[in-house]
């Protein structure tokens, strides 16, 4: 059968996500007893340093390529395809992360293989991995039954991150890869610079969201600077992207980014299933609305009822302090 992870890098170092992903797989074949384990990172100059990040047993396949440096879909997909037939893994994969919900879909289709997105997996003796989901903005969950013999799996966060496992040592193996050109087919999808060097929403121990309590693109300077005294940073809701507040790599929800924070902060947001569905792997969760009948609440582990322009200054000052006397 065999499993194959592919895993995404930015400098050098594997992204929380794809870490997360590699290390439940490890979990998995310890369970089921599989020994066929890959791995396949892709990248420029010094991407072989990231195989550093990833621990336990089986073998990582580098491809070291200049052009390579930034994501090009039908290249990565070319290529990914190619090593998952030499392989001969029939289970594959991939965090689901805006890259990861790209390529998956078209990786599946390369091999013909069914896909299942933003799931959970476990697998047990047999090594067939079960597949579940949620529907309906996460108020039903849905086991998945896999009917083709290769399967693509994009992997949501989970609040309880695997730990890093033991094993013999992974094997690492430099491999080449031909390259297709850019093009309107393949386009070369340049970095993404964030303000202030602030971590990706999906990356973040922390994150501070706003909606459209917050009352205006200009307060959410409130919520900028609250992140940065807690060493997080900034989401949104989608009503406050639809307003123009945020741009749209900040928005949380169904139709935005899921996340799993060990802190998450809603400042003015109301709640709904579509946003909740998307923060069901924080640790924790603190809401501030001014609406003590806010659906957020009864998802909050934490609730703060008062205006957000009052209470956000508040809080960060008390943060502050905290961090001062320490």
């Amino acid at each position: 059968m065999g499993y194959f992870v592919i895993l995404e890098q930015k400098g050098g170092v594997v992204k929380r996500a794809s870490l997360d992903v590699w290390n439940r797989v490890q979990q998995f074949a310890r369970t089921s007893g599989e020994k066929s384990i890959y791995g396949l990172i892709i990248g420029g100059e010094g991407v072989e340093r990231s195989v550093a990040d990833c621990g336990g047993d089986g073998c990582i396949l580098v491809v070291v390529e200049p052009e390579l440096e930034h994501y090009m879909p039908s290249a990565y997909t070319d290529i990914i395809a190619g090593h998952i037939r030499d392989c001969g893994s029939d289970h594959v994969f991939i965090a689901n992360t805006a890259m990861g919900k790209d390529l998956a879909p078209r990786i599946a289709m390369r091999l013909g293989a069914g896909h299942v997105s933003d799931c959970m997996v476990e697998v047990g003796k047999d090594k067939v991995p079960g597949a579940s989901t949620t529907v309906y903005s996460g108020k039903v969950s849905a086991l998945v039954k896999v009917l083709t013999r290769k399967a693509v799996y994009s992997l949501g966060p989970i609040a309880d991150r695997p730990s890093v496992p033991s094993g013999d040592g992974v094997e690492v193996k430099m491999v080449e890869s031909k390259v297709l050109q850019p093009s309107a087919w393949n386009p070369y999808l340049k970095e993404i610079v964030y303000l202030k060097g602030r971590k990706d929403i999906t990356e973040a121990d922390i994150v501070v969201a706003g909606g459209r309590g917050v009352g205006g693109a200009e307060h959410f300077a409130l919520l900028e600077s609250l992140a940065d005294a807690l060493g997080g940073t900034v989401g949104a809701s989608r009503s406050a992207v639809d307003e123009g507040w945020r741009p749209h790599s900040d928005q949380i929800g169904q139709t935005g980014r899921s996340v799993a924070p060990k802190l998450y902060i809603a400042c003015g947001i109301s709640g709904a299933a579509q946003h909740l569905a998307g923060i069901v792997a924080a640790e924790t969760i603190v809401a501030i609305n001014r609406d003590s009948e806010a659906p957020i609440f009864k998802a909050a582990d934490y609730g703060i009822v008062g205006d957000v322009q009052e209470v956000v200054p508040r809080l960060e000052h008390a943060v502050r302090e905290i961090v001062r006397v320490k």
